[in-house]
């Protein structure tokens, strides 16, 4: 099959496409600035829609199963491209679901749905010849809240053994040596996210907790293993107890919430066999043309101004205001790294490519304007 993925655009309607769970509904991506995350950027999947349609995060009173494929930036990513890791960071990507981010108001089938969701990517990797003795999987070993997050939550609760991820995954054919048992909050969804919020028609928002399991990939060659983080499923179980703003214990919760998701620009990387992210076929060509134009490849600046031009644009697609001082901090510092030796013309110049290379977002036109003149008005203060 992984003759037919030629291209970025072709896989990302495998996922747009794709056979979903039922009732799921296509909706529009959330915008790269909103309330889910105030002073940053959009990191994840479900907060925007969940704001929009419960105004909160738990405690669902009704069913909600909708797919879309996320833009996120996360601003932690970018000082490591210029590292030694460059190869598989971007200063902005897209998340795209399994079968639908699924929020229900009763758990009474959370472990089919959970199972089902690995099925599913399981059954899509080995289409996209990526074979189960290549996928690595994380899982959360269970362990005490207090070491499992570090003494972050030092209240006495033992969280059991994500023995649902693990059954599955060995069903479907990974070798049991593949998993990789983990006791640590990369596996473990723990979020004090408990705020006052009348905006939205509630006292209180704050977040489930429970598992999350990393797919990892070996995109290595023979004895010399590197393993790629393409994508994720988590799911829900259980509520934080609070006293006052600290969380003290944790509950049963009465909703659901599960989802599977991918990293579109990684598990492309991962099935065309690339060496780095940078050469997905969406975004090669920008690269192309700043060695043409600028006599030289810098990720750091490019990778900093394709996220830079993201943003501008969903300023102008969504009508949004005014963005907050942190926001306008973390804008700075990837202005900051995009050296005066690139010269506007230049910059203009590579916007126009990173346009055209993705027509699924046509409002990017639209935003080399503001992105120039952001960047312009920086260099001269």
């Amino acid at each position: 099959m992984t003759e037919q993925i030629k291209t970025y655009h072709m896989f990302r309607r495998i996922f747009r496409d794709g056979p979903k769970h039922i009732h799921c509904k296509a909706i529009e991506r959330a915008p790269l600035i909103h309330e889910g995350f105030p002073g940053t950027f959009n990191l994840s999947f479900t907060e925007y829609h969940w704001l929009k349609e419960y105004g909160k995060y738990v405690d669902f009173d009704h069913d909600y199963v909708f797919s879309t494929i996320q833009s996120c930036i996360r601003p932690n990513d970018i000082p490591l491209i210029g590292t030694g890791k460059s190869w598989k960071y971007l200063g902005v990507f897209e998340m795209a679901d399994i079968n639908g981010a699924t929020a229900l108001k009763s758990k009474t089938t959370q472990k089919f749905i959970h199972q089902y969701d690995i099925s599913s990517l399981m059954t899509l990797l080995k289409l996209l010849d990526i074979p189960p003795e290549r996928i690595h999987p994380s899982y959360c070993d269970g362990g005490k809240v207090a070491d499992l997050t570090k003494g972050k939550y030092a209240f006495d609760f033992q969280i059991p053994k994500d023995e649902a991820s693990v059954e599955t995954f060995l069903q479907y054919g990974v070798p049991e040596e593949n998993l990789i048992p983990d006791k640590t909050t990369d596996t473990f969804l723990s979020v004090n996210l408990k705020k006052e919020e009348q905006n939205w028609g509630v006292s209180t928002i704050y977040t489930g907790w429970g598992y999350r399991t990393e797919i990892n990939v070996d995109v290595g060659s023979k004895g010399n293993s590197s393993l790629l983080d393409i994508g994720t499923v988590e799911h829900f179980s259980w509520r934080p107890i609070y006293e006052g703003d600290k969380i003290v214990g944790l509950g049963n919760i009465a909703c659901d919430f599960t989802i599977g998701a991918v990293g579109l620009e990684r598990l492309c990387m991962a099935i065309n066999g690339l060496q780095r992210v940078q050469d997905v076929s969406y975004i090669a060509p920008f690269y192309e043309r700043m060695r043409k134009i600028a006599g030289e490849e810098n990720l750091m600046a490019g990778e900093s101004l394709r996220a830079l031009h993201r943003i501008y644009s969903d300023i102008a697609k969504f009508y949004i205001g005014d963005i907050g001082r942190h926001r306008k901090a973390r804008i700075n510092k990837m202005i900051k790294n995009i050296p005066d030796s690139f010269s506007l013309d230049t910059l203009t110049e590579l916007l126009k490519v990173h346009s055209e290379t993705q027509p699924w977002h046509p409002e990017l036109p639209e935003g080399i304007k503001p992105t120039i003149e952001r960047i312009k008005i920086y260099r001269n203060s």
